[in-house]
């Protein structure tokens, strides 16, 4: 049976996990969708592949005019009997608590995308719409540790857990030849503080004095550190082997040029691109922090290293590349489970039976721990 849900985002960014994953489910629910976009950053980019998933979109361009989005939301709830909302992050999911207290008949969930929590007067805020919540989602348990220890109230709350899926990331199905003589490093990710690609640049200083000048770093993505980050490339004369590439739609492309692929964030809520890399088969080093652990087994799918050790970085690089077959069996092992864990159909149908679960006459008590089993 059909269930109208109305996904509430900030953007149409795709190039953030949030708006890609809500897009997987709108595109393979077999739901009736509606989209509310209370941002309109990205729209030329990305808005058609929205529209071309199956949402029914709707957009609130009224910047943080709450009044405006409320009295928006409100006519798209009553229009077209919506029966499930669910939001995240701080402004998303004050509109949706809001909702929830005008049309307290709707079910109300919550999405935790990521580890960090808002301070002060906003916890205070969502302390209150928490009690409104009819079902919390985390993304990994990890973000669902750092959410108890920010919200207490949490521990006792109905709350799953619910890994991202994904698929290959976008390729132009191009025949690429990779540059044999080079070592190409790829890492997928936004220009954050907390994405630690400072550490990348002390990595390869020190690859390049143990003599692995063949090496080139690839970072895709974009982000406020981009200035900093280019200033130290350029005095420490790495402009040959770092490249900053900006954001880039072809993932999969640069995956067939790369050799392997690195994450060093050290506050990481799950990792699309991580599995991504593990889709496409790529051996993997990944920081030993967050919910990293989660996806890569140490040794099995991958490496798993300091996120601030420069030579543990080093090491693990230079592994990889003195020992091949043993960086394809990482590979294999990360592709397999991957595929197994992290697919979109496992993504989806762990949502439907969740949202058909609240809509049920007598739903059943929706924990993590009967709900969804955490694998390991």
């Amino acid at each position: 049976m059909s269930t109208k849900i109305l996904y509430i985002l900030s953007s149409f960014n795709k190039f953030g996990g949030t708006p890609k994953k809500t897009m997987d489910l709108i595109k393979h629910s077999s739901n009736t969708c509606y989209l509310y976009v209370w941002g309109n950053a990205y729209s030329k980019e990305f808005k058609e592949e929205f529209i071309s998933s199956g949402a029914n979109i709707f957009e609130g361009n009224y910047k943080r005019n709450i009044f405006k989005h409320i009295n928006s939301l409100l006519k798209i709830i009553d229009k077209h009997d919506i029966k499930i909302i669910q939001s995240q992050f701080f402004f998303g999911e004050l509109l949706a608590g809001i909702l929830k207290t005008l049309r307290p008949k709707i079910k109300l969930v919550i999405a935790f995308v990521g580890s960090l929590s808002p301070t002060g007067y906003k916890k205070q805020i969502l302390n209150l719409i928490y009690n409104k919540v009819d079902a919390f989602v985390y993304i990994s348990k990890y973000v669902q540790e750092e959410k108890i220890k920010a919200h207490s109230k949490l521990k006792n709350t109905k709350g799953v857990i619910i890994y991202n899926g994904t698929i290959k990331p976008i390729s132009t199905n191009k025949v690429i030849e990779k540059n044999k003589n080079t070592i190409s490093i790829l890492c997928v990710s936004s220009l954050l503080k907390i994405k630690n690609i400072q550490i990348l640049i002390d990595c390869l200083i020190i690859l390049l004095k143990k003599k692995y000048t063949n090496i080139e770093f690839l970072i895709a993505g974009d982000g406020p550190e981009r200035k900093e980050l280019e200033k130290q490339i350029h005095e420490k004369g790495l402009t040959n082997n770092f490249t900053l590439l900006g954001h880039k739609k072809n993932i999969g492309d640069l995956h067939k040029t790369t050799n392997i692929f690195v994450h060093p964030c050290y506050i990481e809520g799950f990792g699309i691109a991580v599995a991504e890399a593990m889709l496409e088969g790529k051996p993997i080093i990944v920081s030993n922090t967050g919910a990293l652990p989660e996806l890569i087994k140490d040794k099995n799918t991958g490496l798993l290293v300091n996120p601030f050790d420069a030579e543990q970085w080093a090491n693990a690089i230079i592994k990889l590349i003195e020992q091949p077959d043993y960086a394809k069996k990482l590979a294999s092992n990360a592709k397999q489970y991957a595929e197994k864990e992290f697919s979109v159909k496992r993504f989806v149908d762990d949502y439907n039976k969740l949202y058909e679960n609240l809509t049920a006459a007598t739903p059943s008590n929706v924990t993590a721990k009967n709900y969804y089993k955490m694998k390991t």
